[in-house]
C-alpha cells in the first residue's frame, strides 16, 4: 500500500451507513460499551480500561491508552476536538529515562465498518493535539510530582493497516521491533501542534481488503524526530546517566490526543462536460492548444479533427448559433509574437469549420495573445492552461 459505510449493529447501537463515506466505526470515540464509563479529567490505570470502555476500539497489553473526557474545571484538559471524548497515547518515552528494556509507546486499534477496496485511493484524516500540560500531568501521576518532565513534540505517528485485528499481546514497542511491523502510512516529522488541535491528512492506496488500523509510534525513539534541540537531548542523557534510580531521571515524553479519525474513498472528479453540454449551459467550451496545434505552430494537427468535428456537429445541429473563436497564449515570448500566433490559430479553427460546411457569417475569430490568462504563468501547468482556444456562443 502506498502513501501518496455496510449497515452494522453492535450492542444495540448502529454504525452510520456506507453513504456517510467515513469507514471508521465510532470515529470520534463517543460510543461506549455497556460497561464503559467515561470520567472527566482522569487517565486510565490499567491496560484493560480503554478496550472495556470504547466500542469498536481496543488497546494492547502493557499500555494504558486513555479515553479522555474534558471538563471546564480540569486545569490540564479542557477541550476535545468534537463531542465529549478523545483518545490519548504516549508516543515517545525513551527506555534510558525509565530504566526499562525498551522505549514505552502506546498503541490503539480501530475497526472499519467495511473492508477497504484494494487499488482504490483513500483519504486519511485525523485530528491530533500535543499539549505539554497533558503530558506533564500524566507522567507526574505515574512517577510523582517531583519527577522532572520534559514534554516534546514527536514525529513517527504511524497507521498500520491489517485484515485481521492484531491480538492483545501482538503490539508493543518490543514486538513491533522484533516482528518488523511497519506502518503503511507514517507522519514522520514532529507534529507541530503547539497545544492546539491540528488536522493530519494524506492519501493512500491499500493493496489488501484491510478492516483494521493500529495507531502509534512504530519506530525507536532514537530514530524519531522531535522538536527538542539535540543539545538539550544530550544534556538530559548525560544527567540521567549519572542518576542510579530511574524514577529520579528526567522523562522526555510526547503525549498525543487523537479525535475524529476518518478514512474514506477519494471522490473521483466529476466527468467533463461534453462540448454540447458546455455550449448549451455555460455558453463556452475550451480546447487545449496542445491538442489542436504543435508547439509554436498555427497549423492544425491531424488529431485535431477529432475534437473539432464535435464542434462541427454542434453547429449543424443548432444552425442558428453564432460562435466566437478566440485564441490565447501564455506569456512566453513577445507580446507581438503571442498576439499574432493566437490570431493565426483562431483563424485556423475558423477555416476548418468553413471547410466542413459551416457558413463564415456564423463564425467570429480573434486572437488575444497573452492578455487574458486564466491561470498563473509562473509554472508549467499554468502556462499550459493559458494556451487555449475558446469557443463562445454569441447568439
Amino acid at each position: 500500500m502506498t502513501q501518496r459505510v455496510f449497515l452494522s449493529l453492535l450492542l444495540g447501537w448502529c454504525y452510520p451507513s456506507i453513504s456517510a463515506q467515513n469507514l471508521v466505526a465510532n470515529p470520534s470515540l463517543e460510543q461506549l460499551l455497556p460497561e464503559g464509563v467515561s470520567v472527566a479529567c482522569e487517565f486510565s490505570q490499567y491496560s484493560y480500561d480503554f478496550p472495556r470502555k470504547v466500542a469498536a476500539w481496543t488497546g494492547f497489553y502493557g499500555g494504558t491508552p486513555d479515553l479522555l473526557r474534558a471538563a471546564e474545571n480540569c486545569d490540564w484538559f479542557q477541550q476535545v476536538h468534537s463531542g465529549e471524548q478523545c483518545a490519548g497515547i504516549i508516543t515517545y518515552l525513551p527506555a534510558e529515562d525509565t530504566g526499562q528494556r525498551t522505549d514505552f509507546h502506546e498503541f490503539i486499534q480501530a475497526k472499519f465498518i467495511a473492508p477497504l477496496k484494494p487499488g482504490q485511493k483513500y483519504i486519511l484524516e485525523c485530528w491530533v493535539l500535543m499539549d505539554s500540560m497533558v503530558a506533564k500531568t500524566h507522567l507526574q501521576k505515574v512517577y510523582g510530582l517531583k519527577t522532572k518532565i520534559q514534554p516534546l513534540q514527536a514525529g513517527n505517528l504511524g497507521f498500520c493497516f491489517s485484515v485481521l485485528p492484531f491480538p492483545e499481546r501482538a503490539i508493543s514497542t518490543s514486538t513491533v521491533a522484533s516482528n518488523h511491523i511497519k506502518p503503511q502510512v507514517n507522519f514522520a516529522e514532529p507534529i507541530a501542534s503547539q497545544g492546539k488541535w491540528v488536522l493530519l491528512q494524506t492519501t493512500f492506496v491499500p493493496d489488501q481488503p484491510f478492516q483494521h488500523v493500529t495507531m502509534g509510534n512504530f519506530f525507536a525513539d532514537k530514530g524519531t524526530p522531535t522538536d527538542l534541540p539535540s543539545a538539550t537531548h544530550t544534556l538530559i542523557q548525560l544527567n540521567n546517566a549519572a542518576i542510579a534510580a530511574p524514577i529520579d531521571r528526567t522523562k522526555r515524553v510526547s503525549y498525543l490526543c487523537m479525535d475524529d479519525l476518518s478514512i474514506r474513498l477519494e471522490s473521483p472528479p466529476p466527468p467533463p462536460k461534453s462540448l454540447e453540454q458546455a455550449l448549451l449551459k455555460d455558453k463556452k467550451y475550451t480546447f487545449s492548444a496542445g491538442i489542436l496545434f504543435d508547439s509554436g505552430i498555427d497549423t492544425l494537427r491531424t488529431e485535431a479533427s477529432v475534437e473539432l468535428d464535435e464542434l462541427v456537429a454542434f453547429l449543424k445541429k443548432y444552425p442558428q448559433t453564432v460562435i466566437g473563436i478566440s485564441g490565447h497564449t501564455d506569456d512566453v515570448g513577445t507580446d507581438e509574437y503571442n498576439l499574432e500566433l493566437s490570431e493565426r490559430r483562431a483563424k485556423a479553427v475558423q477555416n476548418y469549420l468553413e471547410i466542413k460546411g459551416i457558413r463564415a457569417d456564423r463564425l467570429r475569430a480573434k486572437g488575444f495573445g497573452e492578455t487574458r490568462p486564466i491561470a498563473e504563468n509562473s509554472n508549467p501547468e499554468g502556462r499550459q492552461t493559458n494556451r487555449r482556444v475558446d469557443c463562445v456562443v454569441l447568439k
